[in-house]
């Protein structure tokens, strides 16, 4: 479980052949299928769910589940309270309570941002980007799959959000930075503020501090700073997670920036 996100619960299955018995959860349950395909019994019809298929069920909708066509399953799952899908849908100017009207839904864009998630939320460091991506997935999600109404936002392109967020990002770029930090300094809701900010600059928050932290990481390299020093002035957890955005953002290791750098530099 995850306290930052009122106790979101995390699950991965793994090539497994199970039937579960009828049940419910508490809170929404999200998802999405890796291989195999899942199956489910829901609202008196059986669902089936081949790979990067979405799921998606509303609180204490009973359901069962199991490895359908004799295929190992591989899914991942994630468990929202209710507290924090209406959290997000208050912020995304969601109209009342959402309710998801089916079952299985093929979006495969999603399927991949879901799968992102939860891997993210697994495993990264960095606070920014665990926190915009959940925001982002589940109004994604919400926007396009649950029976709402949204309110007309006008979203003002030059928002001197976007300026203050630079800012902030680039006097801040080695720190561990929070999406609530960046509500603190804009006045503005998690959301609201993303959407903003993405519309201007064509990408979110945090893959724009990741880019400030890859131009940083050139020029310390090109300084003869170490590969390991490097990730940490940049504020990257360490060594591979510093080579990892570095290569898929220039196409090479930083070790061989490192190694091109000094070998042409001349007395």
């Amino acid at each position: 479980m995850i306290q930052e996100f009122d106790n979101l619960e995390l699950f991965r299955a793994k090539a497994i052949h199970y039937n579960y018995a009828r049940h419910s959860h508490p809170g929404y349950s999200i998802g999405v299928i890796e291989s195999g395909v899942g199956g489910n019994y829901y609202r008196g019809s059986t669902y089936l769910a081949p790979p990067k298929s979405i799921i998606l069920m509303n609180p204490e909708e009973a359901h069962t589940g199991y490895s359908a066509e004799e295929l190992p399953l591989s899914y991942r799952m994630l468990y929202p309270s209710t507290d924090l899908i209406n959290q997000i849908a208050r912020e995304a100017q969601i109209i009342g309570t959402p309710y998801f009207k089916d079952a299985v839904v093929q979006n495969e864009v999603l399927a991949k941002n879901i799968f992102s998630l939860h891997t993210a939320l697994e495993r990264a460091q960095n606070k920014l980007e665990k926190q915009s991506l959940l925001v982002e997935v589940f109004s994604a999600i919400l926007y396009y799959y649950a029976d709402i109404t949204v309110r007309s936002i006008r979203l003002n392109k030059e928002h001197q959000a976007v300026r203050l967020i630079k800012e902030y990002l680039h006097d801040n770029f080695s720190s561990n930075i929070s999406l609530e930090q960046l509500v603190k300094i804009t006045k503005l809701n998690r959301s609201y503020l993303i959407r903003v900010f993405r519309q201007a600059v064509g990408m979110p928050p945090y893959t724009y501090l990741n880019q400030i932290r890859m131009r940083k990481a050139k020029q310390f390299l090109n300084l003869g700073m170490s590969i390991a020093d490097t990730a940490n002035a940049v504020g990257m957890s360490d060594q591979s997670h510093l080579t990892r955005h570095f290569k898929r953002m220039f196409g090479i290791t930083p070790g061989y920036y490192r190694q091109m750098s000094t070998s042409f530099k001349t007395d």
